[in-house]
Parts: C-alpha cells; sequence; structure tokens
C-alpha cells in the first residue's frame, strides 16, 4: 500500500487531520486510500502519494464539473484562470474539470491542509456554477445525485474489473 515509511506517516497523518477538521470523518475508499469531502457543491478528494524516496505528496482534488461542452472560450478561460489563481489550478479529464493544489507532506501541518481544502473548495463551488450555467455540464453533487454515488461507482469499478 505504501512505497515508503514518509508516505505512510504523511497519510496517517493527514487522517488525524482531516478527523479534527470535520464533525463526521470524511469518507476513507479502503482500495485507493483516498478521503472524500463535501463542501458546497463540490467534492474534495484528497490523496496521499509518494514522491521520490524521501516525500510525499498531499493532493487535494475537486470534481468541479462533469460532462461539460468543451469550447475553446472554455479552455482559454481555465488556463487564465490557473495564471490569476493563487492556489491550485485547473485541469480538464475528458469532459471533466477538476480544481487541485498539492502540498509536501513531511513538513504539513494542520493549518496547511485546511488552507488548502478550504481555498480549493470555495473557488471550485464558486466556479462550478458560473460553469454550469454557460458551457453545461452538471456540479459534482449533481451527478452524484444522478448517478447514486458511491453505489454506480462501485458497480463501474466491478464492470471495468470484469473486462
Amino acid at each position: 500500500m505504501f512505497e515508503h515509511e514518509i508516505q505512510e506517516e504523511t497519510f496517517h497523518k493527514v487522517r488525524e487531520y482531516l478527523n479534527d477538521l470535520f464533525e463526521e470523518p470524511p469518507y476513507h475508499d479502503p482500495e485507493t486510500h483516498h478521503f472524500y469531502v463535501r463542501y458546497g457543491t463540490t467534492v474534495l478528494e484528497i490523496s496521499v502519494e509518494p514522491y521520490g524516496p524521501d516525500e510525499a505528496i498531499v493532493s487535494v482534488m475537486s470534481y468541479c464539473v462533469q460532462d461539460v461542452e468543451l469550447e475553446e472560450d472554455l479552455m482559454v478561460g481555465l488556463l487564465e484562470l490557473n495564471h490569476q489563481i493563487s492556489c491550485g489550478s485547473f485541469s480538464l479529464v475528458g469532459n471533466d474539470i477538476f480544481l487541485s493544489h498539492a502540498l509536501f507532506g513531511r513538513s504539513l501541518e494542520a493549518r496547511d491542509l485546511l488552507r488548502s481544502i478550504t481555498s480549493v473548495a470555495s473557488l471550485a463551488d464558486d466556479y462550478d456554477d458560473r460553469i454550469v450555467a454557460r458551457f453545461g455540464g452538471q456540479t459534482a453533487l449533481e451527478k452524484i445525485q444522478d448517478t447514486g454515488g458511491r453505489r454506480r461507482r462501485q458497480a463501474v469499478g466491478e464492470t471495468v474489473a470484469d473486462e
């Protein structure tokens, strides 16, 4: 599961911080060991990945908009926003828009994680509605409500595993 001790230590630190920061403990996916929290109309995924032999990266990623119509104005606008925002960056995977920010795990403190979570969540929660209004698609919360959330992800995972 962990590639080295620093990644494992960072994972446990992140889990402890998240349990302290949120009233309800975030959902922990036992397969990927990622954490999931909801903020407004967005969903955040928090992961701890190895970075070289003696560091870990904590990634705070927001599922901003799914199934958006890809138009030149949208893509140019996201690139311009990446230049303007001070914390995080937008990315596209297929027709889905994500916003993410990464932190080094070795020296991570609870306040750093909280700042990253609130920054990413606030930006995503603000921009998801703007993007959907102009370019279509669904916010993360709408998508979860339409697809049944975790039950739907499990069914997709079982289908992929069977292929």
